[in-house]
């Protein structure tokens, strides 16, 4: 279940700009902003997806293997 949050949380960030980019367009009866829309959530939707796909620190991995103890 986590996982399928993470990978709906970064579609959003992927669509919901160049949606409202479309959504500006229709409104200033513009041509630009979905397309700089687009390009924003497809940045930020990636540089999300690398965040969490980064190997965590090794000191959360030894605290979690040890119980908290940092006495080892």
């Amino acid at each position: 279940m986590e996982w399928v949050t993470k990978i709906t949380t970064v579609g959003l960030e992927m669509a919901l700009p160049a949606i409202g980019g479309a959504y500006l367009d229709q409104r200033l009866r513009s041509k630009y902003w979905a397309l700089i829309g687009l390009v924003f959530g497809v940045v930020v939707g990636m540089w999300h997806l690398l965040q969490m796909t980064r190997p965590t620190a090794k000191k959360s991995d030894n605290k979690g293997q040890n119980g908290g103890s940092s006495n080892e």
